[in-house]
Parts: C-alpha cells; sequence; structure tokens
C-alpha cells in the first residue's frame, strides 16, 4: 500500500471512528457532518472525498458499529458453554453490558428509529444484521434440541429487541426478567436448561 492510500484510509477510520462515537452518544439526526469533521480532525472536503453523503457515512457506520456490539453478546465457538448455555449468555452479556455507562443499546435498532425511510440504504443493512441474530438462536435452538428452532428463534429476537428498547427508553439497566424470559421460552420448547 502507498503512503498516499494509506493516509486515505487513516482519514477514514477517523471519520469512521469519530461518527461511530458521535451518532452513539448523540443519535445520528443530531449529529451534522460539521461535528463529525471536526471530532474527526478532518475537512469537511476530506470527508465528502471518502463519504459522498451524510447517507454513505450512516451506511458505512452501521455494520462496524453493530458487529462490535454483537461481537461483544455472543458467545465464541470456544465457550465452553451448551447451546442452551449460548442463548443464554447473549441475555446475561446484555444485561452486563446494559449496566455500562456509555450503554445506548442496541444501533440496528437506534438507527432504524431515526430513520423512517423504509427505502433508505441503511434498512437492509439493519435487516442483515437482524437475521444474522435470529439465524445465531436459530442454530443454537436446533443444536439445544428446541422442538420449533424457527419459532424459538423468532420469539428470542423479540425478546432482545424489547430489552433493547425497554433498556433505551427507560434509560436503566436491563432487570432480571430478560433472562428470565429467555429462560422460560427455552423450557417451553422443551430445552434442558443449563
Amino acid at each position: 500500500m502507498t503512503t498516499e492510500a494509506q493516509a486515505l484510509d487513516g482519514v477514514r477510520e477517523r471519520v469512521l471512528t469519530a461518527a461511530c462515537e458521535l451518532f452513539a452518544s448523540r443519535g445520528i439526526t443530531s449529529t451534522g457532518v460539521d461535528l463529525v469533521s471536526e471530532v474527526a480532525g478532518v475537512s469537511k472536503r476530506s470527508l465528502y472525498q471518502r463519504f459522498p453523503s451524510k447517507d454513505h457515512l450512516i451506511a458505512a457506520y452501521l455494520p462496524r458499529a453493530t458487529d462490535r456490539f454483537l461481537d461483544g453478546l455472543i458467545p465464541g465457538e470456544d465457550s465452553g458453554l451448551s447451546a442452551a448455555g449460548n442463548i443464554l449468555e447473549v441475555f446475561a452479556a446484555t444485561q452486563r453490558k446494559s449496566h455500562e455507562p456509555d450503554f445506548r443499546g442496541c444501533p440496528v435498532l437506534n438507527t432504524t428509529a431515526e430513520i423512517a425511510d423504509v427505502g433508505h440504504p441503511v434498512r437492509g443493512i439493519a435487516i442483515s444484521y437482524k437475521d444474522r441474530l435470529q439465524g445465531y438462536f436459530r442454530a443454537m435452538a436446533e443444536a439445544a434440541g428446541a422442538t420449533d428452532p424457527d419459532l424459538l428463534a423468532e420469539q428470542l429476537s423479540m425478546v432482545f429487541d424489547g430489552a433493547m428498547s425497554y433498556g433505551s427508553v427507560r434509560d436503566q439497566p436491563l432487570p432480571d426478567s430478560v433472562h428470565a424470559t429467555a429462560r422460560t421460552l427455552l423450557a417451553a420448547q422443551g430445552v434442558e436448561l443449563p
């Protein structure tokens, strides 16, 4: 990679890092590109060379923010947990994360709440990430022996999204009932609980 290409990547990285911080803390609609360029320490011209519009910046931000968010919640293959334990760990990790002072909820839900246009490019990104989590729940539900893995995955996804909304609206840590609800759904599907 040439020095010029490295500089371009460095500017892009600074802009994305600033956007991630600002969009999470202030919201997307409340954050203008002027502020993003200021916090990133780059000119607006440099920002627009990499992201032709704010929509392009949002479309680059959401996968990064969501990957970080989900990677902090979904147990790795080496977790040592059973399939049911992996599902429950998602909810336990979510509950723990909700106690962190900078917790702002799910970036996908926050972004789609701010961008009402169903034709916006961010909708496709949001759906793919929601499908990723639901797919994880489905794979774990099947491995755990759930009677209807598809239904259980859908239910767990709804509990997850509801918990994220609950925590965001109330601006407080998630209650223990989130984990208990997931356990109840697993048990109702005949899954042996850890």
